[in-house]
């Protein structure tokens, strides 16, 4: 009798634990929210949408030049508002590494003044009166106020992309970068960070970048705008490459009030030669200016 109570017992305990898991079951299937058709449909849009966003910003990273050299015959036009004046000059580049333009004498063609760019450093160099002022980024009060360092005009001058403390233009370097879409014949893309704001017109169809704009305000150090213009490409192995930039500086960061200076380099010939000296040397007739004498230098050509 005792057995048989303890198997009713154990049926019992069997069958209530039964109906407990499949009411957990069942509280747990009535509990699980379906999404609805509009969110998976919103969801699919915001995908899709990211994957065109992320497409076409590499399409326009993909557009930068395979080479590590460029260097080109230009005539350079410098106007300060005050004067301007046409020089013949040769831009050299080393992917990377160093930008240096040489500006010329007319006519004679040799060398009457160097300006150099590196990671390092900025070098200012006056063949005819035998001065040279040199300075790193830090050093450099104009440079560094306005957050301009070497990647950041590398990137202008080479007609790309640019993240500040990004080394390579890769896929976490382009989610910083926020790109308008179907907004006709250029489309923009964005960067902000800190007091820099960065932009890039670029042609819809070609993915080139056309225009780079880059915004630098502040209270303390001033307002200064950048609008780099990018014309007449040409091919340079199986990409394209700007044989006119066009450089427009507004700055109220110097003394002595606002400045303005606008450049041409209209590029005669391109080619990728690397047969040439990376760093410029001095002899010791070249005196040593201030650094701060550097952007003035610039100036006045």
């Amino acid at each position: 009798m005792k057995q048989k109570t303890l198997i009713q017992q154990l049926a019992l305990a069997a069958i209530l634990a039964t109906m407990c898991a499949c009411g957990s079951k069942k509280a747990l299937v009535d509990n699980t929210k379906k999404p609805t058709t509009q969110q998976t449909n919103n969801q699919a849009t915001e995908q899709s949408e990211a994957f065109r966003k992320s497409q076409y910003l590499q399409r326009v990273a993909d557009n930068a030049v395979y080479t590590d050299f460029i260097n080109a015959k230009m005539k350079m036009k410098v106007n300060t508002g005050s004067k301007e004046i046409t020089l013949p000059a040769v831009l050299r580049m080393h992917k990377d590494d160093v930008i240096r333009i040489q500006v010329q004498v007319p006519i004679i063609g040799t060398e009457a003044a160097r300006l150099e760019f590196t990671k390092d450093y900025v070098l200012i160099v006056d063949r005819i009166h035998k001065e040279y002022c040199k300075g790193d980024y830090n050093q450099l009060d104009f440079l560094k106020r306005n957050g301009l360092t070497f990647s950041s005009l590398q990137a202008l001058f080479w007609n790309q992309l640019f993240v500040p403390g990004a080394d390579q233009i890769n896929e976490a370097a382009l989610k910083q970068l926020d790109v308008q879409l179907d907004k006709g014949a250029t489309t923009p893309i964005t960067l902000k960070k800190g007091n820099m704001t960065y932009q890039w017109q670029t042609n819809s169809k070609t993915a080139l970048i056309e225009k780079a704009t880059i915004n630098y305000n502040s209270k303390q150090s001033g307002n200064t705008k950048v609008d780099v213009t990018y014309n007449e490409f040409r091919q340079i192995g199986v990409k394209q490459f700007p044989s006119f930039i066009g450089i427009n500086a507004n700055t109220t960061a110097l003394k002595g009030g606002a400045k303005k200076l606008n450049v041409d380099f209209d590029m005669s010939s391109v080619n990728t030669e690397n047969d040439w000296e990376l760093r410029t040397n001095l002899s010791k007739k070249y005196e040593e200016k201030k650094v701060e004498d550097v952007l003035k230098r610039v100036i006045s050509l």
